[in-house]
């Protein structure tokens, strides 16, 4: 057998490696694509339930839809839930109140103008 023989050989099976590799390679990408589907579909029987137990499936899907969207800006905040039972809370400050922090210039009194 030649050098040329020799190296054509490895050269097969290195590329015989190669393609059992790749074959490997889709084949658990494929279970992660699966077992990631399967997540999903977990997570959305799990919130279906939670809607359901909360008496929100008297909304039609249109409502719920809105709801959600309403909804969606507190997925950033750092506690939803205290965020959004501020907001319902029925101590919450009227509309025509200051709120603490944002005090309001008394009657007659101009805005203060910067110096400079």
């Amino acid at each position: 057998m030649t050098r040329a023989d020799r190296l054509a050989q490895t050269e097969a099976r290195a590329r015989a490696k190669l393609d059992a590799d790749r074959t490997r390679l889709k084949q658990v990408q494929a279970q992660q694509r699966d077992a990631e589907r399967q997540a999903v579909h977990r997570r959305r029987v799990l919130v279906g339930k939670l809607v359901e137990e909360a008496g929100l499936f008297c909304f039609d899907d249109a409502t719920l839809a809105g709801l959600f969207a309403r909804l969606t800006p507190l997925c950033t905040a750092p506690d939803p839930v205290a965020i959004l039972d501020a907001l319902l809370s029925a101590n919450a400050s009227p509309a025509c109140t200051s709120v603490p922090g944002c005090a309001q210039a008394a009657p007659g009194v101009a805005p203060a103008v910067p110096v400079g």
